[in-house]
């Protein structure tokens, strides 16, 4: 009697192949997004670093035109802060030409919590498919069991017999899908883990540099009356 694994993907039944194949487009799914993640996280912190340091002296000499006019490059595309920056600048210009001063930064300081949502909901973008397919996976691959115990019934009734050999492909399919479904959904925990973590971290320091550039609007607020 042949157990090999190409033996036992003939039993599959196409109901059977259905499933596999929505697990298989779940952990392809799973890994893009992961790699998506990956990429915008490292891009987003990344310039956000170097646009620190490129209009750290801008803000020194309190050049806010010049200053929101270098976090409208492309080169800073990816930069949340580059972006939260922006919008509390312009925000505070808009304050000052309607009332003339910057007494009141609420306007301000509502315009950056927005701006910071934005950019936490960005990050965390596709983040749902990692965690529904960590969730679910099990599921699916459980219901893949159940046709492979379903098969194995139908081989005993074909038969008529409730040996090995009528009933070994349909219970060596269900255990293959129990793994198939396993192997889907562990990494995907992982990969969901880790980018919640991290988005959550880069939402911590966002918040951080929103408080900081209320800070020097603030501290500065000559700058915009000039």
């Amino acid at each position: 009697m042949d157990f090999s694994l190409s033996s036992t993907f003939t039993h599959f039944t196409p109901a059977t192949w259905t499933i596999a194949s929505v697990l298989l487009i779940m952990s392809v799914l799973s890994v893009g997004v992961a790699v998506n993640r990956a990429f915008i996280f490292a891009r987003s912190r990344g310039q956000s670093k170097q646009f620190a340091a490129d209009i750290a002296l801008k803000l020194k000499n309190g050049e806010v035109g010049p200053a929101i006019k270098h976090a409208r490059m492309d080169e800073y595309k990816f930069a949340y802060l580059a972006r939260i920056l922006r919008t509390g600048l312009e925000d505070a210009q808009d304050v000052q030409s309607k009332n003339g001063g910057l007494d009141d930064l609420s306007t301000v300081a509502s315009a950056m919590e927005r701006a910071v949502s934005e950019e936490e909901a960005f990050l965390r973008k596709w983040m749902t498919i990692l965690a529904t397919v960590s969730s679910t996976a099990p599921f699916v691959g459980l219901l893949g069991t159940v046709f492979g115990i379903i098969n194995s019934f139908m081989g005993m009734a074909a038969t008529g017999s409730g040996g090995l050999g009528a009933v070994a492909g349909g219970i060596a399919e269900a255990l293959i899908m129990t793994g198939f479904g396993l192997i889907v959904a562990i990494p995907a925990v992982w990969l969901y883990n880790w980018a919640n973590a991290r988005a959550e971290g880069l939402a911590s320091e966002m918040a951080n540099n929103a408080s900081e550039v209320l800070d020097w609007i603030r501290k500065n607020r000559g700058a915009f009356a000039a």
